[in-house]
Parts: structure tokens; C-alpha cells; sequence
């Protein structure tokens, strides 16, 4: 009897130590809730350009374990890049209860076993958007939950389903067109620090489809971003597994399939700076009325792009570099070899990057500077085409002050642009082999290998062709003494007269009357 007794004081005593837990939970949810909301949006908007993040709430009804309110969550374009007539868009505004902790039974069905101040469930009903709930199979077609931890630790996750969209359902989507979406998963993550967040989401699978000839389809997409901390950089990863696009104009058909597709950097949308790493583990692109023919095939492997920009504020230039770079160009049958470009670039003109790129929605610089001079270097620090014949090597450097008055001055008493040149280098190695090799194969996809007399018949008339455009230019010699192509090696130097052409050397001042 005695123990009996004892055990149900204890959960007596735990029973109301829990409901007063849940109780003053209750309150801390009443007391930060909104702070809580708008350090989370505020977080949100300031790091992305998109949208702007409203979250509101009202009718609180709190009780012993749990609070119910009306909430609205909407988003609105900070610049005009979707055209919509209506520029809120709602993604939730219905009741909603928040759970009160330590261990709320919803988190604990979700699997989150750690102590939470508060959980919220929720899901679209038909009444918020009843459009999306036929669509989604007259059910939710978003729905999830949001915990908060003792510890300001912030988890919310939202799950889609899969919908099919016609002309009839969106007046947008033209008539014949289908479009299918999958579903998303979707993460969001904040740590006690308020300007930790990170991002999660992921797609199954997309379908548009224009017609049967004309369509694009992409599976299994994972993004995630990260803002970086008391930055305005954000870190960005994408994977996507596949992506297919096919189109039919004038009688001719094109299908391009991108296989591998990852791209992972990150971007500073104040400070203008963008430093990415993409690669496509496969590119194939089928071109002609019988797009299946392995003749029309081009297939490119392992297809690197690597780009860097950076503003300078002080003059309003941009610096920067480009790397592309491919393992193997397959056409047809034939293996046309791989290559590689490599180029940078410093002090050039802003607006020739960001006006004219995908950056030009970001907010205009003012031209404090717009007068001021400043050289600009253009470096081809290598470029590179191997195949069975051997290699074709180009690089050269360019420093010259002032690009953007010689570019867009009409004032013909302004100095020579020769004055203007502080380096100029090149050097150019394209044997006639490797072009030869190039083109024979390019002439006959339908087999693996060229013949000898294949090659020295695109030998001959690449030689002529050569001597005939280029032979009355200086800068080029067509033999360097081991095998015959096209040779240049040229130094200019604003501190000498003199120009080295060719390991012969002549007045600087001949040597640009010759391109007058």
C-alpha cells in the first residue's frame, strides 16, 4: 500500500511539474514569439535578393499545452522578376496550434526527441488555396512543422506533392503545354547564433512539356544554402542528376542531355564577388532528323567551368578569371581529343560584366569614378587542344591603360592605343598536324579512326588557307623550325622601342603601322 502511494505521488508530482513546464513555456512562447519571428525573417530577407519573408499572427488563444492562432505567412518580389499581377503571394493563411514543450507529442512522432519550446504543425487547407488542394488530390499540397528549442535552435521543414498543371488549371501555361512538378522536401536550419541559417531542399523531378517534339525534363535536384556569418556571402551547393531537353524547328530535331550536374560556390551580393566550381560529368547533344544516329552525336565528358569575379570599388573595375577545361569531345565515332582555357582579367570597366550577366539585378553602383583612368590586364595564361597528333598552345598577356575611353571615344586626337599598350605577349603553336587531325575526324564521324591520306588531304588546304590569309601578316611565321603550322611569339613592352617578333626585332613603330 505504502509503495503504491508513493508511486502515485510521484506521478503526481511529475504530472503537475510537467504542466507547469508546459505552462510557463506557454508564457515564454507568449513573450518571444514575435522575436523570435522577426529575427527569423529578418535573417531570411537580408540574405537573398529575391524576396522579401512576412510572417504575421493573431487571435492567440493560449492554453495549458498548446497556444492556437491565425497565421499568414506571404512573400512579396523585392525586384520585378516573375511578372504577376498580383505581387503578394500567400503561402499560408489559416489557424495553426503551437505545442507547448518540454517534449510536445507531434515533435515526438516526428522523431525530434530533444526538449523543444514550442512545435507547430501545419498544412495548407483547401480554404487558403483551394486551386493547389484539388491538384494535390483534394489534400494538403504543403504541409509540415517548425520546432524551437530552449536553446533558440530553430528547425522547420515543408514537404510538397506532386502536381500536374494544364491551361486549364493556370491561364499562364499555354494551351497543349503539361507541366509536372514532384515533390519538394525543404529545410531550414538556425542555430542559437541569429545569423546562422542554412537551407536544404530538394526535387525529385520536373516535366514541361511543350509538345511531343519540344520539352525538358530534370530529376533528382538538391540545393542548399548557407549565408556566412556577419557576411553578405552566401554558400551555395547544386546537384542535379539528370537534365533533358529536346526541340523541334524546321523540320529538324535537338535533344541535349546534361548527366552529373554539380555547381558549388559562393556569392557576395554587396561586395559584387562570385567564386564558383560547376561540372558536368556528361554533355550530349543530338542534332538532325534522326537525332537517335550515333553520326549526329556529340558527346562532351567531364566538362569543368570554374569563374571568379570581384569588384574593386576604387575605380569601379572588375577583376577576375575563367577556367573551362574537358577530358574528351566524342562526335560520332570519333575522339576529337581535350583541351583546356584558361583567362584572367583585371580592371575591367563594371558595367561590360554586371550590366550585361546575370548580376544585373543587383543594386546599381554609383560612378564616383566614372572618369577615372585604370589599366586593364587581359591574360590567356594558357590554352590547350591535345589529340593523337600533338597540341595547340596559345597565351598571351595585355596591359593597356584606359580600355574603356580607346572602346567608346569618338575623339580621334587622343593618344595611339600603341601608347597606350604597357605589355603585349603572345605566343601561338598550332601545328598543321593537330589542326589536320581535328578536322579529318570532324569530316567522317562515322568511323573511329582517319586515314593517313584523309589527313594530309586537310593538311594541304588548311596549309594553303593559312598562307593565303596570314601570310602577308608579320606576326605569324608558318615553320619553327621542327614542324610546319602556325607560329607566332611576340613581346611589347611600353619601356622599349624596339619589338621582338619572331626572335627578330623591329622599330615598335613599324610594327603597329603594320595593323594601321
Amino acid at each position: 500500500m505504502k509503495k503504491s502511494i508513493v508511486a502515485t505521488g510521484v506521478i503526481a508530482i511529475l504530472a503537475f511539474g510537467y504542466i507547469g513546464t508546459s505552462m510557463y513555456t506557454g508564457n515564454l512562447i507568449e513573450e518571444n514569439l514575435d522575436t523570435n519571428l522577426a529575427e527569423f525573417t529578418q535573417q531570411f530577407n537580408s540574405n537573398q535578393q529575391i524576396f522579401n519573408l512576412q510572417i504575421s499572427h493573431n487571435n492567440d488563444e493560449k492554453g495549458i499545452f498548446s497556444t492556437k492562432t491565425h497565421l499568414k505567412v506571404t512573400l512579396t518580389q523585392k525586384k520585378q522578376i516573375i511578372n504577376d499581377d498580383d505581387p503578394v503571394i500567400v503561402l499560408y493563411d489559416d489557424d495553426a496550434t503551437i505545442y507547448h514543450g518540454p517534449f510536445p507529442l507531434a515533435a515526438l512522432a516526428n522523431g525530434s526527441f530533444s526538449p523543444q519550446l514550442a512545435w507547430l504543425e501545419f498544412a495548407i487547407t483547401e480554404k487558403t488555396n483551394p486551386t493547389l488542394w484539388k491538384l494535390a488530390g483534394n489534400k494538403s499540397y504543403i504541409s509540415g512543422y517548425a520546432g524551437l528549442s530552449y536553446s533558440d535552435y530553430l528547425t522547420v521543414k515543408l514537404a510538397t506533392e506532386a502536381i500536374k498543371l494544364t491551361h486549364s488549371d493556370f491561364n499562364f501555361i499555354e494551351d497543349n503545354t503539361v507541366f509536372e512538378l514532384g515533390k519538394w522536401n525543404i529545410v531550414l536550419d538556425k542555430q542559437n547564433n541569429a545569423s546562422d541559417l542554412s537551407i536544404k531542399a530538394s526535387l525529385d523531378k520536373l516535366n514541361l512539356e511543350m509538345d511531343k517534339d519540344n520539352a525538358i525534363s530534370l530529376n533528382d535536384l538538391n540545393i542548399s544554402f548557407k549565408p556566412a556569418q556577419n557576411t553578405s556571402t552566401v554558400d551555395y551547393d547544386i546537384n542535379i542528376n539528370s537534365l533533358k531537353m529536346k526541340g523541334s524547328e524546321y523540320n529538324s530535331s535537338s535533344e541535349v542531355d546534361f548527366s552529373g550536374l554539380t555547381s558549388k560556390g559562393n556569392i557576395n551580393y554587396k561586395d559584387y564577388k562570385i567564386n564558383y566550381q560547376s561540372e558536368i560529368n556528361r554533355l550530349t547533344v543530338s542534332i538532325g532528323k534522326g537525332a537517335s544516329n550515333t553520326i549526329n552525336n556529340l558527346e562532351l565528358n567531364k566538362l569543368v567551368l570554374n569563374q571568379q569575379i570581384e569588384l574593386n570599388k576604387k575605380n569601379n573595375t572588375v577583376n577576375g578569371s575563367l577556367f573551362n577545361s574537358v577530358d574528351s569531345i566524342i562526335y560520332g565515332k570519333q575522339n576529337l581529343g581535350n583541351g583546356s582555357f584558361d583567362f584572367s582579367f583585371k580592371g575591367i570597366y563594371k558595367k561590360d560584366i554586371f550590366n550585361k550577366s546575370y548580376m544585373n539585378y543587383f543594386e546599381d553602383l554609383e560612378d564616383v569614378t566614372e572618369d577615372l583612368p585604370f589599366n586593364t590586364t587581359l591574360t590567356l595564361n594558357k590554352f590547350n587542344w591535345h589529340n593523337a597528333a600533338g597540341d595547340i598552345n596559345i597565351n598571351f598577356v595585355l596591359d593597356i591603360n584606359d580600355l574603356n575611353y580607346i572602346l567608346n571615344s569618338e575623339d580621334d586626337s587622343s593618344k595611339d592605343t600603341d601608347e597606350r599598350i604597357d605589355t603585349f605577349k603572345l605566343k601561338v603553336e598550332a601545328p598543321f598536324d593537330v589542326m589536320a587531325q581535328f578536322y579529318s575526324q570532324f569530316e567522317n564521324p562515322q568511323n573511329s579512326e582517319v586515314t593517313e591520306q584523309q589527313v594530309n588531304s586537310v593538311k594541304s588546304n588548311i596549309k594553303l588557307s593559312a598562307e593565303m590569309f596570314l601570310g602577308h601578316v608579320p606576326i605569324f611565321v608558318f615553320n619553327n623550325g621542327k614542324t610546319d603550322g602556325i607560329f607566332s611569339d611576340i613581346s611589347v613592352t611600353k619601356d622599349s622601342d624596339e619589338v621582338q617578333v619572331n626572335g627578330e626585332t623591329m622599330s615598335k613603330k613599324f610594327f603597329f603601322n603594320e595593323f594601321k
